[in-house]
């Protein structure tokens, strides 16, 4: 590859270097601007080494940090006008690892500083707060009897198992 040119990549390739299938980057573009820049109809796509970071900074926000679309693209966008994918900052750092330094941080000086804003990484705190809570089984109707249906459901299938032995 010649000085000066960025090097750019098959949709087979940037679905593979940032871990999603090629249905999903489909969808992405329809979704997500920054995907859907600069791309002529005509031409065969081809990615940046900026888009395989966008891509899968898209994947982190949606299946590791449990954004939904409007909220990944938010957040993007936020990031796209930072510059972050500029070269410019660093990534941000695993989820796993910014929720061990807030447990940390919060492990050190329980209660003390509690107004002081807290020192979890930025993007620890927007991630939590955007997270759906967590799901609870909805409440049987009255006269629900949970046994009972498993008891007939069992049933079902050896009735089904039976037919099918046959």
């Amino acid at each position: 590859m010649a000085k000066g040119e960025a090097e750019v990549y098959r949709p087979a390739e940037a679905c593979r270097i940032a871990e999603v299938a090629p249905y999903v980057l489909r969808y992405w573009e329809t979704e997500f601007s920054a995907l859907s820049e600069g791309r002529d109809s005509g031409a065969a796509k081809l990615y940046t080494a900026r888009d395989v970071k966008i891509i899968a900074r898209i994947r982190e926000l949606l299946y590791d940090e449990g954004f939904t679309v409007a909220g990944a693209k938010k957040r993007l966008d936020a990031e796209i006008a930072e510059g972050r994918f500029d070269g410019g900052l660093a990534p941000a750092p695993p989820v796993a690892e910014q929720r061990k330094s807030a447990a940390e941080a919060t492990s050190k000086k329980p209660g003390k500083d509690s107004a002081k804003p807290s020192s979890a990484p930025p993007l620890l705190r927007v991630a939590d707060e955007a997270q759906a809570p967590p799901r609870v089984a909805p409440p049987a109707a009255p006269g629900f009897d949970r046994k009972g249906v498993l008891r007939e459901l069992r049933d079902i299938v050896r009735l089904l198992d039976r037919s099918r032995a046959r």
